[in-house]
């Protein structure tokens, strides 16, 4: 008879990593305060930091994410382009749909990774704070945006459209 193992299906397994892990709620403050360009990498690196036993879900999110942005970046200015998308309440209400995209993607990622991460606080695991990076990555921001004077790069990199 072989010996019975109990495992909580939320079990985190921190690696090498665990020692960066922040409140998912740190990548979320990211996307409303940086943009993609931090939020999304940051999502990723804490599900694997932390160990958790949806990080391929998590990263599956991510990158769809990212390429649901773009894709619907890519539809918003082929419409302006074409003259469908004219005016400027009309764009501000396609940058609208695309920030919504975005902030509903890194919430459900934030919702997705903060199952794990509450069993992973509750059994003692190690937490960093979130703000210095939050501080640096506001502070970069208009930098990263500028980076390439491309619409697509600021939509794609930003917290809106």
């Amino acid at each position: 008879m072989s010996a019975a193992t109990y495992h909580i299906p939320d079990e985190p397994r921190p690696g090498r990593l665990g020692q960066l892990v922040v409140r998912p709620s740190g990548p979320l403050l990211a996307m409303m305060l940086c943009g993609g360009w931090l939020a999304w990498p940051w999502f990723a690196l804490n599900a694997i930091a932390l160990g958790s036993p949806t990080r391929r879900k998590e990263l599956a999110l991510c990158a769809a994410a990212v390429v649901g942005t773009a894709a619907l970046a890519v539809i918003a200015l082929a419409l302006i382009d074409a003259g469908v998308i004219e005016g400027r309440t009309t764009a501000e209400l396609a940058g609208l749909t695309i920030a919504s995209f975005k902030l509903g993607m890194a919430y459900l990622v934030h919702t997705t990774q903060s199952r794990t991460f509450d069993v992973y606080e509750y059994y003692g695991g190690a937490i960093r704070r979130a703000a210095p990076v939050l501080a640096i990555g506001f502070w970069l921001r208009p930098l990263v945006m500028a980076l390439i004077d491309d619409p697509l790069w600021r939509v794609i990199v930003s917290w809106g459209a």
